[in-house]
């Protein structure tokens, strides 16, 4: 025993059933989305993308010049800094690295002159000693 539909049964059970799907399964998902949009960023006029591109200009110009003002133009391509405040701080810290560097790699002596005779007579005072010192290398 077969049942058998007709086409107006048929078509009011498909639109019964995309109903019921519609109101359990689409709306809930549709009121999801609509509330999470209030959270998507604003988006950007072509005058406002111009004018944060400018603005990131001038700072990138900023850094440079502070950098180059310091003699740590080397440094251009490695510092990334966000604000001018860090750009502060990495600037100082970066200045206090290469002095240091600069007075450890810097000439130090192996042997310092030794004081002669007539350098210890100069520093007492001692006349007669310093020219008894140059008489002395005079006749040798």
């Amino acid at each position: 025993m077969s049942k058998t539909f007709t086409q107006e049964q048929l078509d009011e059970a498909i639109a019964d059933a995309k109903l019921e799907w519609v109101n359990n399964e689409l709306d809930p998902v549709v009121a999801e989305r609509d509330n999470l949009l209030q959270y998507k960023p604003k988006d950007l006029s072509e005058e406002e993308k111009a004018f944060k591109q400018q603005q990131q200009d001038f700072f990138n110009q900023k850094v440079d010049f502070q950098l180059e003002k310091n003699g740590l133009t080397q440094f251009k391509d490695v510092i990334r800094v966000e604000d001018e405040e860090e750009l502060n701080s990495v600037v100082e810290a970066l200045t206090q690295i290469t002095k240091q560097i600069k007075l450890d790699s810097g000439y130090v002596p192996d042997n310092h002159l030794k004081d002669n005779e007539y350098d210890k007579f100069a520093q007492e005072g001692n006349v007669s000693g310093m020219i008894s010192t140059k008489l002395s290398k005079l006749f040798k």
